[in-house]
């Protein structure tokens, strides 16, 4: 096998037209023509994205000459060469504010490998070095390079780094910029957090608390990290979330009231939020980058990869992200279950969750999670949150029939122990928690997984002492069977809900509510407004559609009570107590 590197250089060329330059070049390539391509999308987000959609431009040279590019497909080049080397010079649009994609501005340059990177067939596994220039502007203040990319050389202008091959390469997401950086260890192993944009951070507490999270995760699974160092690198902004995992790092995006301000105290739901986020896409370094599907072992980036099992890697993740909060005492058991009661809310207003089940949801995430439109709320069901709840159901149904010997905690640590190296099947989890407990699941996932039979939530949550309660939320408008969104302060409705008056009486997505019995209302008066209606109440709704006024009769029907609140229950034996002590601090 041809173990030429490959060598990439990338270059901020342009910070306010957010170009990135890059070179590839590749020697010995194939006499016959050879083929280059860039992925379509990224591991762990189920869409694909068209990223050579951001290639501006393209050509390349073979021995000194210009040499012949012909274009495949959307995402697919060929290059004919002399036969001794290639060399591509390409530009990439850079301009996505969000963890998949690529971003360049005079404030900052971020990437992940899979948008800049071509990728040479045939090369696939050859060792690759990477060229990391700085902007020239001398406006920018002192810009650093954080990743996990292995370390070669340092200059001013420029860094080297080497990956193992290309799926090495474009595993680890780079920030240039001037941020702030802390490390800390756990277990021995070195850890870092970037933050990059304007922040008043009290670093020490967050230190502190990343310090507990990472801790309790590495000791879950028994000590061991499955990389040799984890880099959060994380972007505040005024308003934005989301997170991407990686093998050794995460690339975080937050809003600057997430962060813990230094004259806080207490634990704020914001900081919560974040943490949460933290602890989730850590988690995945065990849980979906080392131990994932079987299939995802040879993911081929240019196409879906579908599975069953997102319900798996993301909602159990979802489960414990929050859990992990309690269990290091970052969060106290109300407001653990008040953070809980929220998941549960989410789903159950969800009427997608009788229509589709989660087996089909991870199935499905490509054109459905990922490419949601006005009837989401009405045919599709979360694997993220509708799977914790799958989760913790089945962590208290394996506590039942064991006796309280065994937990969802000791599956994930059998399936850590042998399933690193081939993955699991769609049934792996099933087989795992029937031979742990010796108990037969089968009506179980048939009923919760593969059906849309309802979680029996409140049985799970009094089997540990926790009383579920379910009620209407006052002014929350999915009681009257509309989502809306403000539109010149009209309320203009974004979601029609199944089976609720609002759809019975003719609404429709995108009309703008303007009065409720010929008064008045704007949007943020709307849900006060028909909370003060009885049910059987008739109103009539004022609402342009198409900028033409016209008026509904709506009768006030009661809805699904879907608002949950979670509480210790009173008066508990001392059985139950201990159960609950169990599941809350896994002892």
């Amino acid at each position: 096998m041809n173990q030429n590197i490959l060598r990439y250089q990338i270059t901020p060329k342009n910070l306010h037209a957010h170009i990135f330059q890059v070179e590839l070049t590749l020697d010995n390539p194939n006499p016959l023509g050879q083929v280059f391509s860039l992925p379509n999308w990224i591991p762990g987000s189920y869409l694909i994205r068209d990223f050579s959609k951001h290639i501006v431009s393209l050509c390349a040279q073979s021995c000194g000459k210009p040499a012949t590019v012909k274009k495949l497909d959307k995402n697919h080049w060929i290059v004919q060469s002399c036969g001794e080397s290639i060399t591509l010079n390409y530009e990439v649009y850079a301009f996505d504010l969000s963890v998949r994609c690529a971003y360049l501005t005079n404030e900052r340059g971020f990437f992940n490998g899979s948008s800049v990177f071509l990728k040479a067939t045939g090369f696939e596994n050859n060792p690759c070095e990477v060229m990391i220039y700085y902007p020239t502007s001398d406006h920018l203040g002192e810009w650093s390079c954080a990743t996990t990319l292995k370390p070669q050389s340092k200059h001013k202008e420029y860094e080297i780094y080497q990956a193992d091959n290309y799926q090495d390469l474009i595993d680890h997401p780079v920030e240039m910029a001037d941020f702030t950086r802390f490390e800390f260890d756990v277990n021995d192993t070195a850890h870092a957090m970037t933050i990059t944009g304007m922040h008043t951070t009290d670093i020490a507490r967050l230190r502190s608390d990343l310090i507990n999270i990472c801790q309790h995760h590495v000791n879950f699974f028994g000590g061991e990290t499955p990389f040799d160092e984890y880099l959060f690198l994380t972007l505040v902004r005024t308003k934005a979330y989301g997170g991407l995992e990686h093998k050794k790092s995460s690339s975080l995006i937050c809003s600057r009231k997430e962060l813990p301000a230094l004259d806080q105290t207490g634990i704020t739901p914001d900081y919560t939020r974040f943490l949460a986020l933290c602890s989730h896409e850590y988690f995945h370094a065990w849980w979906m980058k080392t131990v994932k599907p079987a299939s995802f072992h040879q993911l081929n980036l240019s196409r879906e990869n579908y599975t069953e099992q997102l319900w798996i890697f993301e909602g159990f993740t979802s489960y414990y992200d929050e859990l992990s909060l309690l269990r290091t005492q970052i969060l106290s058991p109300e407001q653990y279950l008040t953070l809980f009661a929220q998941t549960v809310s989410k789903v159950q207003r969800s009427r997608g969750r009788h229509k589709q089940s989660l087996a089909e949801s991870s199935f499905d995430a490509w054109n459905k999670f990922y490419q949601q439109d006005e009837n989401a709320p009405n045919a599709i069901i979360s694997y993220y949150t509708k799977g914790a709840l799958l989760a913790f159901v089945l962590d208290i149904e394996i506590r039942s029939l064991s006796n309280d010997t065994q937990s969802l905690d000791d599956v994930l640590r059998l399936i850590w122990a042998n399933y690193q190296d081939t993955g699991l099947e769609d049934d792996t989890v099933q087989k795992v928690i029937a031979h742990l407990t010796q108990n037969d699941f089968t009506d179980f996932f048939d009923n919760y997984l593969y059906g849309v039979t309802e979680l029996p939530l409140r049985a799970a949550f009094d089997y540990v002492g926790i009383e579920c309660v379910f009620s209407h939320k006052k002014g929350d408008l999915s009681n009257f069977g509309v989502g809306v969104n403000v539109e010149n302060k009209y309320a203009l409705i974004s979601h029609i809900f199944d089976e609720t008056c609002a759809q019975l009486a003719g609404l429709y997505v995108g009309d703008k509510i303007v009065s409720i019995d010929g008064i008045k209302v704007s949007a943020i008066d709307l849900a006060k407004a028909i909370d003060s209606y009885a049910q059987g109440d008739v109103i009539q709704i004022g609402l342009l559609r198409d900028e033409l006024l016209m008026e509904l009769s709506v009768t006030i029907t009661q809805s699904d009570k879907t608002d949950c609140t979670l509480s210790i229950a009173n008066d508990l034996n001392q059985k139950t107590l201990n159960r609950q002590k169990q599941w809350f601090y896994r002892v």
